[in-house]
């Protein structure tokens, strides 16, 4: 926990990453400059010390990520939860916070939003991950490649350092996500640019560039959540926004926080 100033932001990372990812580079400044295509860091700013110029920010390692205990079981969204809130009992938030999740952890706070709006002041997600993300992708993924991630999710429920049960995560249904489901809770989505079709290199197949588009609207779905959404799509296709484009990750935060004080 760092800062001071309310309200409390907490930081909940995607699957497998570090929470240190939120603070600094560390030992891990070649993997973050290949995640978002740089040759050097220079003087891009992290997320967490700069919130915490004006708010308290908590990060924290969810179960089997760095020095945390390894899970025993697989795990679900009931799981992510109780460490949530195992979380926000130790650092003794008084008040509802600012959750700010990016990939899993997006999706990890806005199902913790919808289930106890009483204690989530506003919700932003970075590039979040849809609880309805595998039945979209299936429409235009081949049965090969279909079968193939199946086994890879199920590598990830026994093999992964978090365990995710990313069946249950990833396949709650549309009605986890339907417009309005979040009520009047202030909402602010973050998404990564389109990624280029036959002009990448290598090229997109068919398949790969429908994904891509189904992903761009399952943003637009998560901006639908709540009747006071708002969402920015960045230039860049990094899947990791806060890395990638800080500075304008930074201003849009800001002003959305600003703006819930507006009168």
């Amino acid at each position: 926990m760092t800062g001071s100033g309310e309200p409390t932001l907490v930081l909940l990372t995607g699957l497998g990453t570090p929470a240190t990812w939120w603070h600094e580079s560390g030992d891990a400044v070649e993997d973050l400059l290949t995640l978002v295509g740089r040759e050097t860091w220079d003087d891009a700013p992290f997320i967490a010390p700069e919130l915490a110029r004006r708010f308290r920010v908590v990060t924290y390692d969810r179960a089997g990520m760095q020095d945390s205990t390894a899970p025993q079981q697989p795990r679900t969204t009931d799981d992510f939860f109780q460490e949530l809130d195992a979380v926000l009992q130790a650092v003794d938030v008084q008040q509802p916070v600012v959750l700010i999740g990016h990939s899993i952890g997006g999706l990890i706070a806005l199902e913790y939003a919808r289930q106890s709006p009483d204690r989530v002041h506003a919700l932003v997600l970075l590039d979040s991950s849809h609880p309805d993300q595998l039945a979209q992708f299936a429409v235009a993924t081949p049965a090969d490649q279909l079968r193939s991630e199946a086994e890879a999710r199920q590598a990830f429920l026994e093999h992964h350092p978090e365990r995710p049960d990313l069946e249950e995560l990833l396949g709650q249904g549309a009605d986890a996500a339907r417009p309005g489901c979040l009520g009047e809770v202030p909402l602010l989505v973050i998404s990564r640019g389109m990624r280029p079709g036959p002009e990448m290199d290598p090229p997109f197949d068919a398949s790969l560039e429908r994904r891509e588009q189904i992903w761009q609207a399952l943003q637009m779905d998560l901006v639908a959540c709540s009747v006071r959404g708002q969402h920015l799509r960045l230039a860049s296709p990094s899947h990791y926004v806060y890395l990638d484009q800080p500075r304008t990750v930074l201003q849009a935060i800001h002003a959305f926080l600003e703006g819930l004080h507006a009168p």
